[in-house]
């Protein structure tokens, strides 16, 4: 971070980590998609199927506990919190710099 703009530098942080989740969110959405037609036009019909499909709901549930994880991390996670703390830490180590001088 630099010490000029510090709201800018958070501001910049926070579009990166947005665009990180929605680009993962997009590459889920199409993948999934895809592998649920692999899996329709896949002939072979199983014991194990669910709502048509043999085996892409796996990886569909798997990858789409990894988005939520993501989602929550993104907009409810800690990341808030640990710019806080830094701030809070930053703050104290100027205080006891200053202590310090004197």
């Amino acid at each position: 971070m630099t010490r000029d703009n510090p709201a800018l530098d958070r501001a910049r942080k926070r579009a990166k980590e947005l665009r990180g989740f929605y680009s993962h969110l997009l590459t889920y959405v199409l993948v999934s998609t895809l592998l649920v037609f692999i899996d329709l036009a896949d002939s072979s019909v199983t014991a194990t199927e669910f709502l048509g499909l043999s085996w892409a709901y796996w990886p569909i549930l798997g990858w789409g506990v990894a988005v939520v994880i993501h989602a929550i991390n993104t907009f409810f996670g800690f990341n808030t919190w640990e710019e806080r703390k830094t701030e809070e830490l930053y703050e104290q180590e100027k205080q006891k710099e200053l202590i310090g001088r004197y």
